[in-house]
């Protein structure tokens, strides 16, 4: 029998493919038998980014078009991705874990009766895993169904090299408009967003053990000791109003790709994770031995961050 495609669901922001597209291919390597890879794009005017899907992947790639899908709306886009899949699909359709991927999988997953695993972070051979409590701990999953839903975590797969042969197919397919009950009118980014987390070679991140609001201080004259510095948070410090929500880093904030990663007092949820996978070098400073972010860090120090950053400020004042 031959193995039916695998199906990824692209996603644009401000007109551009996203990083977190291009990851989804890496995954479908990872559980695929060499299948086909199909690529669904929905929004209007999408042609010139679907051609630029195919040519940089070599796949053959779908585009759904319409005005109606111009933002993102779960109930619109559902609709058309059905419309599409509905008979087609059987294996795999994946989406990345952002915000409009994990919106979008339960209600494929409902309409398709097909099982819906989210923030999977490594797969192989009919298996499938993900960190489950804050990430202490990896849940391993067998998909009992034919047909599967799956979210990938950001960073977690690597997109493969651009491709230097030939493009993949392109079409276009007009998407009818149906009467829901809600349209998306516009999207508006926050004014609070900081571009200095994206240009920062160095940050410090704060989470919930950082005790209280005053340790906040602590972390901006360690931030200070360093060029091209920032300071970041997790989402639980942030909630707590230590930190104002621009700091925010993780899924649900900002993805940063610094030199040196400093995380004080953050346990380390798959959450906030996904948005430092690109570090070049993690420090993780923790009072627990088994934090979670001690999983993912180059250089783990078990120690009150009120006795360590101190002393490790005076010591780059004395290197400097």
């Amino acid at each position: 029998m031959e193995a039916k495609p695998i199906y990824l669901i692209a996603e644009r922001r401000k007109g551009c493919v996203t990083q977190e597209t291009y990851e989804l291919l890496g995954f479908a390597r990872a559980v695929g038998n060499g299948q086909m890879v199909i690529v669904i794009l929905p929004g209007k005017d999408v042609l010139a980014s679907a051609q630029e899907i195919a040519e940089k992947t070599g796949c053959e790639t779908i585009a759904l078009s319409g005005d109606h899908l111009e933002h993102y709306n779960g109930l619109a886009y559902a609709e058309v991705l059905m419309n599409f899949l509905r008979c087609k699909a059987d294996g795999w359709v994946c989406l990345p874990h952002t915000s409009m991927g994990y919106d979008l999988a339960p209600r494929l997953a409902v309409q398709l009766g097909a099982s819906c695993i989210t923030a999977v972070d490594s797969a192989g051979d009919g298996w499938l895993r993900r960190p489950v409590y804050s990430g202490r701990f990896k849940e391993e999953i067998v998909p009992q169904t034919s047909l599967v839903v799956v979210t990938v975590l950001p960073g977690a797969f690597q997109a493969p090299a651009e491709r230097s042969g030939s493009m993949g197919g392109v079409m276009v397919i007009e998407a009818n408009e149906k009467k829901l009950p809600s349209t998306t009118v516009g999207i508006a980014e926050s004014p609070r967003r900081d571009s200095s987390l994206k240009d920062a070679e160095v940050i410090v991140a704060g989470g919930r053990g950082i005790g209280k609001r005053e340790n906040v201080a602590l972390l901006e004259e360690l931030a200070a000791a360093f060029p091209k510095s920032a300071l970041g948070a997790s989402r639980s410090a942030c909630d707590l109003g230590w930190f104002q929500h621009k700091h925010q880093i993780g899924v649900t904030g900002q993805t940063v790709s610094p030199k040196l990663y400093i995380a004080c007092g953050i346990s380390g949820a798959f959450q906030h994770v996904s948005g430092i996978r690109g570090a070049q070098s993690i420090v993780a400073i923790n009072t627990d031995p088994h934090a979670a972010i001690f999983q993912s860090a180059h250089y783990c120090i078990r120690e009150d961050l009120v006795t360590f950053i101190p002393i490790l400020i005076e010591e780059l004042k004395r290197v400097s």
